[in-house]
């Protein structure tokens, strides 16, 4: 048995795996590292948040992106380019001793006498506590209009890392956010023909200086859970306004068909494998495939490696729709011994733990409260 089994070996995971090592702490890192970043990720694009604003977290803050740059030579200019992060993270991961256990998690059990996880391959591991770190995989959504579709037929920007089997087709990305603007860039490099279509009138790009949205987030990572109830609910209740990075202005403005204000009112598949789309204007299009860039939505039954008796255990977040656990100040749940980071994290700490500039937040207090409790 060990002290800790980490589930998700991206930056959480990774980062959480740091902080054990220098507090020696036995540990299991499940998962194969970085693999949403290098496997389920285009590797022809860019990180958006300006990269001295995406290290991952140690205990002393020695191994910082900034480090990296100076020992390696790759500039920290953005737009950074996805596959120095991974490049990054696996730097990490060396500096900090890290091993990696490359199963992904079948089933996780819970009993009086602690944790026991099986693994893919079959392989069974113990522990005291258990982090869940997983990403955002389990989390796509489709709206309800294009779910009926074909799965040969629609797909979620989650998906894809390649986009050349989309060559001489006709690809309607649905979103006006980032993942729609990046899919449509890739479609068209791919030599697709692509439209771009989003409820909005116009799309809304990010500041060409967004070095201060990267800072106020890391900020929020402490902040958050500190606030008033009210203030909560109102940062929750606010829509998120979706904004496309300036950096895919020249992908996509010029040589991607965009039309805004295009509601899909009805989707449906044709006899010879098409999509045809009625929007709200009572305009149609017929397309090869639809990709729907319409985000995630957490939800904690979702998750797929979490029997049911141990989800009846986790108490929820009130008001959250039962989506989400409900974490303690050092993200624990009602299982003592279970915690969360990432995005199941976010309902109680707020949003930046959707993102890395929750990691050294989370780990500062996820390992030292495993401590005074091993």
């Amino acid at each position: 048995m060990v002290d800790l089994i980490i589930i998700g070996a991206g930056p959480y995971g990774i980062s959480l795996a740091a902080h054990a090592v220098a507090s020696q702490m036995s540990y299991v890192l499940l998962g194969k590292p970085m693999f949403f970043w290098k496997e389920q990720m285009p590797q022809n694009m860019f990180i958006r948040t300006h990269p001295r604003y995406i290290s991952l977290s140690d205990k002393n803050d020695e191994f910082t992106i900034e480090r990296f740059s100076c020992e390696t030579g790759i500039e920290l200019q953005p737009p950074f380019p996805r596959p120095h992060f991974v490049d990054y993270a696996l730097w990490f991961a060396i500096q900090t001793d890290i091993s990696f256990t490359s199963e992904h998690v079948s089933e996780l059990h819970y009993s009086s006498s602690g944790f026991s996880v099986i693994t893919q391959e079959g392989e069974p591991y113990h522990a005291k506590h258990v982090v869940i770190a997983t990403g955002l995989q389990h989390y796509s959504y489709i709206p309800p209009v294009l779910s009926s579709l074909p799965p040969q037929l629609i797909s979620h920007t989650f998906a894809h890392r390649d986009f050349k089997p989309y060559a001489n087709k006709k690809v309607a990305v649905i979103g006006s956010g980032q993942s729609a603007w990046e899919a449509a860039a890739l479609l068209h490099m791919a030599g697709s023909e692509v439209e771009l279509l989003f409820r909005r009138d116009a799309v809304q790009y990010a500041s060409e200086d967004n070095v201060e949205s990267g800072q106020k987030l890391i900020d929020s990572a402490e902040q958050f859970y500190l606030q008033s109830d009210q203030l909560k609910a109102e940062r929750r209740n606010t829509p998120r306004q979706s904004s496309v990075a300036p950096f895919l202005k020249p992908y996509v403005e010029g040589k991607v068909t965009m039309t805004g204000g295009a509601a899909i009112a009805h989707a449906e598949a044709t006899i010879d494998g098409k999509v045809l789309l009625q929007l709200g204007n009572n305009e149609t299009r017929l397309v090869d495939h639809v990709i729907a860039a319409t985000g995630y939505q957490i939800n904690l039954d979702q998750v797929p490696f979490l029997p049911s008796h141990v989800l009846q255990l986790i108490e929820r977040e009130p008001n959250s729709n039962t989506k989400f656990p409900l974490l303690s100040a050092q993200f624990e749940s009602s299982i003592p011994g279970l915690y969360f980071a990432g995005p199941l994290a976010t309902f109680t700490h707020g949003p930046a733990f959707g993102f890395v500039a929750g990691l050294r937040q989370a780990c500062r207090s996820i390992i030292p409260h495993i401590q005074q409790h091993s």
